[in-house]
C-alpha cells in the first residue's frame, strides 16, 4: 500500500497528543499560562522542522503571534521574511467581504492549504471574529462540518480556538461536534461528541426543515 502523501513524516504533538489521523482541532483554551501550555511547545516544534506558522487573528492581536516567538528565542523577523510565519486579521479572511461568506472563506482555505508544494502548516485560528455577530452561528456550525472534507485532503494542523465565555452553551456543543479532535483541561484528546460531518449537516438540515 502506498503512503498517504498528505501525512507528516514525524508525528505532531499538541497538548500532550498526537495528531496523526485527524488534524482538525478544537480549543478552549483562553490566555495566560494555560494558552502558554498548549501552544508554546506546539510552536517551537514547527519552527524547528521547518513548518509554516499561519495565524489568523483580531487586527488588534497582530503583533501577540510575533511577541510569543520572540519570547521563545526564534528570529520573528527572519521567519516572516522566509514565509515560515504569517499573521493574517479576521477582516483579510473570515471577514475579507465585510462579512462571512463561508464559500469565499473554504476559497481562502484552498489557496492556504491545497497547494501541493506548501510545507507542512500549523494553522492557529482565534474564532472569536464569531462572538454577538448576529446571523452568523449556524452559517458557522456548518462552515466547521464542511471544513472537515477539505482538512481530509491535506497534511496540515488547522486548530480553531474559542472563547466559551462569548458564545452561548448550544453554540459551543454544536462547535465541538464537528472537531474530530478537542482540547480539555489543556490536554488532547479524540473528540467523542464528534459526528461525521456528511451526517451533521443532513442532521441540520432536517431540523432546518422542520
Amino acid at each position: 500500500m502506498e503512503a498517504d502523501p498528505r501525512a507528516p513524516v514525524e508525528p505532531i504533538t499538541f497538548a500532550g497528543g498526537v495528531l496523526d489521523r485527524y488534524r482538525h482541532v478544537c480549543t478552549f483554551v483562553n490566555g495566560g499560562r494555560e494558552s502558554d501550555a498548549v501552544f508554546d511547545p506546539f510552536i517551537s516544534q514547527g519552527i524547528d522542522r521547518g513548518d509554516r506558522l499561519l495565524y489568523v487573528v483580531s487586527p488588534k492581536e497582530t503583533a501577540t503571534p510575533i511577541n510569543r516567538i520572540r519570547r521563545l528565542g526564534y528570529d520573528a523577523g527572519d521567519l516572516m521574511h522566509r514565509h515560515r510565519c504569517e499573521v493574517h486579521t479576521w477582516t483579510d479572511t473570515y471577514l475579507r467581504t465585510g462579512e462571512f461568506d463561508p464559500q469565499d472563506t473554504f476559497d481562502l482555505l484552498d489557496h492556504l492549504l491545497l497547494d501541493p508544494a506548501a510545507p507542512q502548516t500549523r494553522m492557529m485560528c482565534d474564532m472569536g471574529w464569531a462572538a454577538d455577530r448576529d446571523g452568523v452561528a449556524e452559517q458557522l456550525i456548518q462552515f466547521e462540518a464542511r471544513a472537515n472534507f477539505i482538512h481530509a485532503r491535506h497534511r496540515h494542523v488547522v486548530i480553531c480556538s474559542y472563547d466559551a465565555s462569548l458564545f452561548d452553551g448550544g453554540f459551543i456543543v454544536d462547535v465541538l461536534r464537528t472537531h474530530p479532535m478537542v482540547v480539555v483541561g489543556g490536554m488532547l484528546q479524540e473528540n467523542p461528541f464528534f459526528v461525521d460531518p456528511a451526517a451533521f449537516l443532513e442532521e441540520r438540515a432536517r431540523l432546518a426543515a422542520s
